[in-house]
């Protein structure tokens, strides 16, 4: 947490890597039906997505976003833009949660397998748009002074909250 950007970035990569296991298990369990793995498997998803997402969204909402909110017209554009974002996968979340916390209820129906694409698909795009975009616009703001700070506040962040170690235990290992 010596770097609240890295910290970003490397929950970002950890999303994608994510997100192509989501995908994976849901075309498996849409093919082939559910077993015992995968069950657990969507219950080791629900758990990383129901808690970390949100972290991360608060992490940005409540530290990195204000820090810059007010530099520029482009920056608050960004910002609303990505703010939408955040609401958009929370919704896509809550379709697609019921069905990895019950995944029994995957079999009968790929209405599972849609919720997925769309949750993965809003994820990835709002990624991009963060690394592409945004980032950049954060790196020429913010000193390292302020981005250190903002790393020392996620780790404050999950001190206050009450988060079940779910994967990963720290920020995903960053290259």
């Amino acid at each position: 947490f010596s770097d609240g950007l890295q910290v970003l970035q490397a929950y970002h990569d950890s999303f994608l890597q994510h997100g192509r296991q989501l995908l994976a298990l849901m075309e498996a369990i849409v093919a082939q039906g559910l077993d015992e793995q995968r069950a657990l498997e969507a219950g080791r998803l629900s758990r990383y997505y129901a808690e970390i997402t949100r972290l991360h969204h608060r992490d940005e909402e409540r530290i990195v976003f204000p820090l810059i909110l007010n530099k520029s017209f482009v920056i608050d554009g960004m910002i609303e833009r990505l703010a939408l974002d955040h609401e958009d996968i929370e919704a896509a979340w809550t379709e697609l949660h019921g069905a990895l916390q019950a995944p029994e209820r995957i079999m009968s129906s790929e209405q599972s397998l849609i919720w997925a694409r769309r949750f993965e698909r809003g994820l990835r795009e709002h990624i991009e748009r963060e690394d592409l975009d945004f980032f950049p616009e954060i790196e020429r703001w913010l000193s390292p002074d302020q981005r250190a700070e903002a790393g020392r506040r996620m780790a404050q962040l999950r001190t206050h909250t009450r988060v079940t170690r779910v994967e990963p235990e720290q920020p995903p290992s960053m290259p």
